[in-house]
């Protein structure tokens, strides 16, 4: 008889788990990446008052690429620390405004809405599935309790709905502190400061930009969305909320967050063009009618590719940055999308 003969054939095993160890090898880099990223920012919080300004911008730019690269800061571990730093929140020396009481919420013009709205929420997602009721109670008066202590402390800042939304995010991943709080303001007065100003004039002409950036990287899709009458608005919450109304998954809010807290002010409308260029056939393989296109792109966040999107969002902030992408608006001069 002849010699058996081997098979050329490889043996590849379990589908999947080759790129699930690449992907656990990846967080494991991260996480090193991290701890000394962190054990910098701690020792300069514990020596402030002699650390340059070039050492706070090391550690910003690097705690800035980690947020930035894949799998971003990975965990509320890391984030609990980093965010913070990155609004400019000084954990050591905390003043000013407090977690506890309200007693001014009753006067407060929009707290009759921000009842309603927190009455309401901390439903959603997917960590919150199976906490007790109490517990989502006691989350709910931290919450509102953040949203009126910001809103009291600048009377310049109006309540929007979705507002709510952002904070809870900043309330599951920081907990109810000062920290939070402090952070929740420093991110209202700066990137948030659009959305709440009295009027939304300013992010309505903002969203309008979506179509324009979607031409300029898709022709064929930009047309095929132009023709079916759908208006860029749908991406309307996914702005003003940085995706939080719109995502289940509590880490991939989170991860945009990372993003969102280290970039431009613009840099959500990139990444809501990254949503829809990244569901291009989809969408071209969908008939030209408004009510069906729209609410498939209403939809699409729910099963994007986090990193993917992002990605695409980088590549598109550079191949159209927003002081060129602004020259095809009307937003005004004084605008925290311009002139941040």
């Amino acid at each position: 008889m002849g010699s058996k003969k081997h098979s050329r054939r490889h043996v590849r095993g379990i589908p999947g788990r080759a790129p699930a160890a690449r992907e656990r090898r990846l967080i494991q880099y991260k996480e090193r990446e991290l701890r000394a990223a962190i054990l910098h920012l701690r020792a300069l919080e514990r020596h402030g008052d002699v650390a340059t300004v070039e050492e706070r911008d090391q550690c910003f730019h690097e705690v800035r690429r980690l947020a930035i690269t894949p799998k971003g800061l990975v965990s509320e571990e890391f984030r609990r620390e980093a965010w913070p730093f990155l609004l400019g929140v000084d954990r050591l020396t905390q003043n000013g405004l407090s977690t506890t009481g309200n007693s001014s919420a009753e006067a407060h013009r929009d707290a009759a809405q921000v009842e309603k709205d927190v009455e309401r929420s901390l439903w959603h997602y997917d960590v919150l599935q199976r906490i007790k009721e109490s517990d989502r109670r006691s989350k709910r008066r931290a919450l509102t309790q953040i949203i009126l202590g910001v809103l009291n402390a600048n009377d310049e800042l109006f309540y929007f709905q979705g507002y709510h939304d952002i904070v809870s995010v900043f309330l599951l991943t920081l907990g109810n502190s000062k920290n939070t709080m402090q952070a929740v303001q420093n991110v209202s007065e700066t990137y948030q400061r659009e959305p709440m100003r009295s009027g939304f004039e300013q992010v309505m002409e903002t969203t309008r930009l979506l179509f324009p950036l979607l031409d300029a990287a898709d022709e064929l899709l930009f047309q095929h969305l132009h023709a079916s009458g759908v208006e860029p608005f749908f991406a309307l919450p996914w702005m003003i909320t940085w995706f939080a109304h719109q995502l289940k998954r509590f880490g991939d809010v989170a991860r945009l967050y990372d993003v969102f807290l280290v970039t431009h002010p613009l840099f959500s409308l990139y990444v809501s063009a990254g949503v829809v260029l990244e569901a291009r056939e989809k969408i071209l393989r969908c008939e030209r009618d408004f009510g069906t296109i729209h609410g498939m792109l209403s939809s699409l966040p729910l099963s994007m590719d986090i990193e993917k999107v992002i990605a695409r969002a980088l590549v598109l902030f550079h191949q159209l940055p927003p002081e060129q992408l602004r020259k095809l608006s009307d937003l005004d001069a004084g605008s925290v999308y311009v002139t941040r």
